[in-house]
């Protein structure tokens, strides 16, 4: 989680918050691809074709690199999103290996771990004045820390215990779609017809691959998808 946060923060600085946001949720092709290996998943023939359609949506997103002016290196910051969706992928598919543990502790215990590492990391390599941060500042890192991290991810490692991991992946790109019209209604970064489209495939495939699937619940008990 630690460098995941690293990797993704840079992703930010050197591109627009959707390039950023979409080469960073690389992560899901990582998991289905890597979950038949892992985590002994298949992958069904209908996942494959909207994951598929999700990456050709994704790559549309990712090619509007004109935006943001001079000052983004687009290039770099897509490979610094990537390099973060390599850790966030290896986050969701170490998280069902945690048993006997609830939500809440899996979130105390892992963002106090990142935390640990990151306070050492910030110091090294930024000049931090504790003094010179504003009460705005102040005010928006308690929500960002309480509702948005610790709220935010108590739901994620809760919600991940009894969800297979090609559907947590699936479900994952609805995140760069949020952040794709947070980026154009709040920052003002345009959004071309490309990327509309590569929105539309996005959530579309998503929406399809998940309403159309037909759980059988005692079967996935027998084969341990729930507990």
């Amino acid at each position: 989680m630690g460098f995941n946060w690293i990797f993704l923060f840079q992703a930010y600085k050197h591109t627009t918050i959707a390039n950023a946001s979409s080469s960073y949720y690389f992560a899901p092709v990582f998991v289905i691809v890597m979950s038949p290996i892992v985590l002994k998943e298949k992958i069904s023939l209908k996942k494959a074709a909207c994951i598929s359609i999700s990456v050709f949506g994704m790559f549309l997103i990712v090619q509007n690199r004109g935006n943001g002016g001079t000052e983004y290196n687009h290039l770099l910051g897509i490979c610094y999103g990537i390099t973060a969706a390599v850790f966030y992928a290896t986050l969701m598919l170490t998280n069902k290996f945690i048993k006997n543990m609830n939500g809440l502790e899996i979130t105390l215990l892992q963002l106090s771990l990142a935390t640990v590492m990151l306070i050492p990391y910030v110091f090294v390599t930024e000049r931090v004045n504790l003094f010179q941060i504003t009460g705005l500042s102040v005010a928006c890192i308690i929500i960002l820390g309480i509702i948005h991290t610790g709220l935010g991810f108590y739901l994620f490692f809760y919600g991940m215990k009894g969800l297979r991991g090609q559907s947590i992946a699936a479900l994952s790109y609805i995140d760069p779609i949020t952040s794709l019209f947070t980026s154009f209604i709040i920052f003002g970064e345009n959004m071309t017809v490309f990327q509309i489209i590569g929105a539309v495939l996005l959530l579309g495939s998503t929406f399809i691959s998940e309403i159309s699937k037909n759980y059988d619940c005692s079967s996935k008990k027998n084969k341990g998808y729930i507990e």
